[in-house]
C-alpha cells in the first residue's frame, strides 16, 4: 500500500518537472524570440538611419549647390549690372569730353582771329577787337543819329552793341548810349542788368546796307 502511494507521488513528480521544463523551453523560447526580434528591430532602425543620412547629405549637397549657384548667378548679375552702368557713365563721360571739347574748339576758333589787349588804358582791364563781328542788319538807309531811346537807330544799335558785349539788350542796363566823332560812330556803356560792377564799354561803326557792328569792346575795372 505505502509503495504504491510512493509510486504515484514520483509520477506526480515526474509530471510538475516535466511541466516545469516545458515552461522553462517555452519561456526560452519567447526570450529568443524577443530578443532576436528587438536586435533584428534596432539593427534596422539604424541601417534606416544610416541610409536617411547617407541620403541627406546628397540631398544638402544639392541644396547647397542649388544655393551656391544662384549666389553665383546673383553675383554675376550684380556684376553685369555695375560693368553696364560703369560702361554708360564712361560713355556720358566721354560723351562729355567729347562736347566740351567741341565747344572749347568753337570758342578758340571764334577767338582765334580776336585780338585781346589787357589793361591797354587807365580804367580798362582788357580790350578786344575781333574781325569776325559782323553787321547786325538794318531796315535804314542811313543811321538818324539822333539817339533817341525806343527808336529804330536806338534799337539796332543796342543790338551791335549787345553783339560785342554778349549780352542780350533785353537783358542790358544802358549807362550812355552817344556818337563817338562822327555819324557812322558810336560809343556805348553797358552792363548786364543786376550786375552794375561788371560793365563794358562797346564802340560800333555803321556799315552802308549792312547796319551797325562791333568795333572795339573794352571790359572796363
Amino acid at each position: 500500500m505505502n509503495n504504491n502511494r510512493s509510486s504515484r507521488h514520483e509520477n506526480k513528480e515526474k509530471k510538475v518537472n516535466r511541466l516545469y521544463n516545458l515552461l522553462i523551453a517555452v519561456v526560452a523560447v519567447l526570450i529568443v524570440f524577443v530578443g532576436g526580434t528587438m536586435i533584428l528591430g534596432n539593427k534596422d532602425k539604424s541601417d534606416n538611419q544610416a541610409e536617411t543620412t547617407q541620403k541627406n547629405p546628397q540631398t544638402n549637397d544639392q541644396k547647397t549647390d542649388k544655393t551656391a549657384k544662384k549666389d553665383d548667378d546673383s553675383s554675376k548679375d550684380d556684376q553685369a549690372t555695375e560693368d553696364q552702368a560703369t560702361d554708360d557713365q564712361s560713355s556720358e563721360d566721354d560723351q562729355s569730353s567729347e562736347d566740351d571739347q567741341a565747344t572749347d574748339e568753337e570758342s578758340n576758333d571764334s577767338d582765334s582771329q580776336a585780338e585781346v589787349e589787357k589793361n591797354p588804358e587807365p580804367g580798362v582791364a582788357e580790350r578786344k577787337v575781333d574781325p569776325s563781328w559782323d553787321s547786325v542788319g538794318t531796315s535804314q538807309d542811313a543811321p538818324a543819329a539822333t539817339y533817341k531811346k525806343g527808336s529804330t537807330d536806338w534799337n539796332e544799335m543796342l543790338k551791335a552793341v549787345g553783339e560785342g558785349s554778349g549780352i542780350s539788350p533785353s537783358n542790358m542796363t544802358v549807362w550812355r548810349l552817344g556818337n563817338n566823332g562822327g555819324v557812322g560812330k558810336a560809343v556805348a556803356t553797358v552792363s548786364p542788368k543786376g550786375n552794375s560792377s561788371t560793365k563794358y564799354r562797346v564802340q560800333i561803326e555803321w556799315v552802308d546796307g549792312e547796319g551797325w557792328k562791333p568795333a572795339v569792346v573794352d571790359k572796363l575795372q
